[in-house]
């Protein structure tokens, strides 16, 4: 037995296994079981609306946890509690900090509920109430198809980073998804009317009411119309002038 042991002693393999294993205990025991990795500091980054101190008061971390117990998934759900935050990434920065990086929401339109006003996101999701000036930014959506809503949101996700077609998404009052059509109302009254099923996109029939808007505004002819509509023969639209 002692012969056994006298030999293992002798065995290289023993003492680099023997330093792996007190290495690793070490490390744990530095990590978890002293003061040296402990929250000091918690940095956020890309924060707009949302303020530090409200991200901070989610997490529930008072400072002094030890870093690496910190439970990072559990705080990303506290974080993601909030409407305004779409994306939320955790890193830990030694010795003694937290790095909270957030992706707040984009506001898409505004939905009205309960005769109030509501920002709302690409999902639907409302994210909080409407100020005064959103009106001048997002246009008001009513959804009376739910069959068609996913469409509707990405076709306005479209629509608000198009800069180059006309009417800009700003210039849109109220964009409304019925049973059978899309609605568009402009700010200066112009009605439009898309077909709600055809053989091409809504974004063929904006690209198609681009050009019809470029040709009114060349010919000043824009505060004359009423009513343009889509819902008509592919290639085709119907234009009406103000009586």
């Amino acid at each position: 037995m002692f012969s056994s042991i006298k030999n293992l002693v002798k065995n290289k393999y023993f003492w680099i296994i023997l330093s792996i294993i007190s290495t690793f205990a070490g490390i744990v025991y530095l990590l978890y079981f002293t003061d040296l990795f402990v929250l000091k500091e918690i940095k956020v980054l890309n924060n707009k609306k949302v303020t530090e101190r409200e991200i901070i008061e989610l997490t529930g971390l008072k400072g002094g946890e030890r870093l690496f117990s910190i439970p990072i998934n559990k705080i990303k759900e506290r974080i993601l509690l909030n409407p305004k935050i779409e994306e939320v990434v955790i890193v830990r920065h030694l010795p003694c900090a937290l790095e909270i990086k957030i992706k707040e929401k984009e506001p898409l339109a505004i939905i009205t509920q309960n005769n109030r006003g509501y920002l709302i996101d690409k999902k639907g999701v409302i994210i909080e109430p409407i100020l005064p000036e959103d009106y001048q930014f997002y246009p008001v959506v009513e959804i009376k198809n739910e069959e068609f809503k996913e469409k509707f949101l990405n076709f306005l996700v479209w629509l608000k980073n198009q800069k180059n077609y006309l009417p800009v998404y700003e210039n849109l009052a109220t964009v409304t998804l019925e049973e059978d059509k899309l609605i568009f109302v402009t700010k200066n009254g112009i009605k439009i009317y898309f077909p709600l099923i055809s053989e091409k996109d809504w974004t063929y029939f904006y690209k198609n009411l681009d050009k019809i808007m470029a040709y009114l505004y060349e010919k000043e002819l824009v505060e004359k119309v009423e009513l343009i509509r889509f819902d008509y023969p592919l290639g085709s639209a119907l234009i009406k002038f103000r009586g």
